[in-house]
């Protein structure tokens, strides 16, 4: 019985049974009709129990999802609703969701014709990572009307599920990368400057070819002109570095700074990995989190993946001395490195600027810090009172500073990307694609 759910219906139906049993000490021949719509409600229910109860198991709810979720994107989970009784039913379906999707209303509610098969699906957008515990899938069932309760059955859908850093992204950017229509999707073609400097075979000259590469020793054994061909360099290292501190928990639309970072790196790594380049990752707050070797080996990506999942951020105040020390001592070769971090004043980036020149000397930095928008929209409403006044003061400050730091690092002579979040992604690229064609490592 624990299963059973008595409608509002049946208690209008009883409350109105007991007003003419009360009318009948007034009225005696009202008390055969309160028996006869006793009964009836009575006999009623108990059909509608019976029916229930016997033909449970030909009414099923199944879920489908990935095996593995992205974090940020939009994603559908599907369901496949069965009736296999000859009855209408009307359904409402209820799902155990994970806590962290705060979603506890029923997800559908329709009707089923009786042999017949619906399908349906709900949108997630998870925004945070970790393991998401799927629960209990149930129906409650009802026929028509005049129904008098509602039937649960339960589904035990239990399974555990990963939400990783964004793989949607990750295989968007990819495509849109190497495709020729990658401009218009915010990717800049960038033509490559200067020769090839990477030797990759032999071959026969043809008209055309640059003098320069002709091979003599293997032209005189072949007695034809052959030419060393050449192709980019494919064995740069290019690291990701994400600051863990407290500045990067900064939230935006529901994703913190560093999940954006994390996003990206993922992204930007599958991408360096397809340009057949090294890749690897260090993250840092007041310690060193996890160092990944850049690697261009065939399960670099799935590591990087597994140490972008457990990352989190301590709230505490990033050291770049620690950073500059670690790099000196575990990067020895030459990299390019692309650190995610968030200047919020112009205080923090002078206590960290002679860290990062340091670092620049010895590779190719690239600093990769945010806009805050909802500043930027401070800056631009209209005053009516004090309050605004100081509200648009800050907010243009804060977007000089961070215009300051820009030119700041200019002078020093590192790179830097000042970006939206939501940009973040296409920017990085961007500049890993200019890197390359430039060969500016």
């Amino acid at each position: 019985m624990k299963n059973v759910f008595l409608k509002s219906r049946f208690f209008v139906a009883a409350g109105c049974i007991v007003l003419l049993f009360v009318a009948s000490y007034v009225i005696n021949s009202l008390y055969v009709i309160a028996c006869i719509i006793a009964i009836g409600l009575i006999l009623l229910t108990i059909f509608e129990w019976l029916f229930f109860r016997f033909q449970k198991n030909s009414i099923t709810c199944s879920r489908t999802h990935t095996s593995r979720i992205s974090l940020g994107d939009i994603q559908k989970i599907k369901y496949d609703l069965v009736n296999e009784t000859s009855v209408n039913l009307n359904v409402e379906v209820l799902d155990e969701l994970p806590t962290q999707l705060q979603q506890r209303d029923s997800i559908k509610k329709l009707k089923i014709s009786g042999d017949s098969t619906e399908e349906f699906s709900i949108e997630i957008r998870p925004t945070e990572r970790g393991l998401y515990k799927f629960g209990t899938t149930h129906v409650l069932l009802s026929l028509g009307f005049p129904s008098l309760m509602e039937y649960r059955i339960s589904s035990k859908n239990e399974n555990d599920v990963k939400v990783i850093p964004s793989i949607i992204q990750m295989r968007k950017f990819q495509l849109q990368v190497f495709s020729k229509t990658a401009t218009l999707s915010g990717i800049r073609r960038i033509r490559a400057l200067g020769e090839n400097d990477e030797f990759e075979h032999i071959r026969n000259y043809n008209q055309g070819d640059n003098i320069k590469a002709i091979n003599w020793k293997a032209s005189s054994r072949n007695n034809k002109l052959m030419v060393n061909r050449f192709q980019n360099t494919k064995s740069q290292n290019v690291y990701c570095i994400i600051d863990k501190g407290r500045a990067m928990k900064m939230p935006f639309d529901e994703l913190s700074l560093m999940d954006y970072a994390i996003n990206s790196s993922l992204v930007l790594s599958n991408i360096v990995l397809k340009k057949y380049d090294k890749t690897g990752l260090i993250t840092f707050s007041n310690k060193l989190g996890s160092l990944v070797k850049a690697e261009s080996k065939l399960n670099q990506l799935e590591n990087i993946i597994d140490k972008l999942y457990h990352q989190k951020t301590d709230f505490l105040e990033p050291s770049f001395e620690l950073l500059n020390n670690i790099i000196r001592s575990k990067l020895k070769r030459r990299s390019v490195l692309m650190m995610f971090t968030n200047f919020e004043n112009l205080q923090d980036f002078q206590r960290n600027a002679k860290y990062l020149k340091a670092i620049n000397k010895r590779h190719l930095l690239i600093v990769i810090f945010f806009r805050n928008s909802e500043v930027m929209e401070l800056s631009s409403i209209k005053t009516k009172s004090r309050d605004d006044i100081y509200l648009k003061t800050f907010a243009q400050r804060n977007i000089l500073e961070k215009e300051t730091i820009v030119n700041a690092l200019k002078q020093m002579g590192v790179q830097s990307i000042l970006t939206n979040p939501q940009d973040l992604s296409v920017n990085v690229i961007n500049k890993y694609l200019e890197i390359k064609a430039k060969r500016m490592s």
